[in-house]
């Protein structure tokens, strides 16, 4: 089950229908709000889930955080502690839900508002409050992950574990090159577990 968080949002452009969750959605916006505040995006902010590189001018963004807890492939020297920032989405790619949760991973789609200084561009939520949780996946739901491979690894950034998420992997076939398209639908068709909308 995906749990909708928070009360509607048309702030920002997305007509995001939620369902209030105060129990469920407290914690995790104290979480969010204490180990992403102040964490920087450096000069810009781009959308994630456009071909071509688009920037997000808003004050406040939508976010995709995670929290790695268990990956059969990944091998890393380095776990990540704690929530980090995956994906960001403008306006025109926004979504109400997380569609295709990925085990192993804590998935929560969030607003976060954000500072602009000196050419930097950071998280700032000193506040729980601060944070606005529109939907929540827990590491137990959802499909296991894609069958992962070195090519995979190397054509994405050596932090990016997110890559291995299924919104992710979706997200990815619409604009991945021929060459790497390829190889994402064979990764898919040797997985263990496929989200239905792949």
């Amino acid at each position: 089950m995906i749990v909708p968080l928070d009360t509607p949002l048309f702030h920002l452009g997305f007509n995001l229908q939620a369902e209030v969750n105060e129990n469920m959605s407290d914690p995790i916006r104290r979480e969010i709000a204490e180990e992403l505040h102040a964490l920087s995006f450096e000069e810009d902010i781009a959308c994630d889930y456009h071909d071509r590189p688009k920037t997000i001018s808003k004050d406040e963004v939508l976010i995709e955080a995670i929290r790695l807890i268990d990956h059969p492939q990944l091998r890393l020297e380095e776990w990540p502690d704690g929530w980090i920032l995956d994906a960001a989405r403008c306006s025109d790619c926004g979504v109400e839900t997380i569609e295709e949760p990925t085990k192993g991973f804590e998935e929560a789609l969030v607003i976060l508002p954000v500072n602009r200084s000196n050419n930097v561009v950071s998280v700032d939520t000193p506040e729980p409050s601060d944070v606005s949780v529109l939907a929540y996946s827990p590491a137990t739901e959802g499909c296991h992950p894609m069958t992962i491979s070195q090519m995979l690894m190397d054509a994405a950034d050596p932090d990016d574990v997110g890559i291995a998420r299924w919104i992710r992997i979706k997200g990815a076939l619409d604009g991945a090159p021929d060459p790497l398209r390829a190889h994402l639908e064979q990764l898919i068709k040797q997985s263990n577990e496929v989200p239905t909308s792949l």
